[in-house]
């Protein structure tokens, strides 16, 4: 070997050496966060709302208990992984029936009578049990939408004209 050459070699192996880095601490990285379950809120048209039930005559309680329904729909928007929605009604007792909500308009012998038309009509008492008062509706793309009627019923005495007015509450569960 050239001896000339003998020291360039030994220079270019020596800056071809790598210094091993020596680590002076480890540690590990946390990541937390949670999953929540979705919600349900009762549609938009359906928080504050008053259905209109028709105009009906005296005349019209001679051969019925109840006249002038009108059905309408209740409905609640959810979220996909919501399968099952209930809705629980309350209000204040007509006097005499406990099945009837209370009219605070101005004819007497005349409330609300509320009831879910799917399967049959079923009535929603105002005064109950909470089962008695609630109706469970699966859901379905992301709505659960509930069927009622309501309508005038007779509460035994004697009827007069005037306004019927009277207030539901509804809130609704979910899972």
């Amino acid at each position: 070997m050239n001896t000339r050459t003998l020291p360039l070699l030994l220079a270019i192996a020596a800056s071809l050496t790598v210094n091993a880095a020596q680590a002076a601490t480890t540690g590990s990285v946390q990541f937390r966060g949670q999953v929540n379950a979705g919600t349900c809120n009762l549609a938009a048209g359906d928080v504050n709302r008053t259905i209109t039930l028709p105009t009906v005559k005296i005349s019209d309680f001679d051969s019925a208990v109840y006249t002038g329904a009108q059905n309408f729909d209740i409905s609640a928007d959810c979220e996909s992984d919501i399968r099952n929605v209930i809705f629980l009604f309350s209000g204040t007792q007509s006097t005499g029936n406990a099945l009837l909500f209370s009219n605070t308009g101005t004819s007497a012998g005349t409330a609300l009578w509320l009831a879910h038309r799917a399967p049959a009509l079923g009535t929603i008492p105002a005064n109950g049990t909470p089962a008695q008062r609630s109706r469970t509706v699966a859901t379905s793309a992301n709505k659960a939408v509930l069927p009622l009627t309501g309508a005038y019923h007779k509460t035994g005495a004697a009827i007069t004209q005037g306004t019927l007015v009277s207030a539901v509450t509804v809130s609704i569960t979910y899972n």
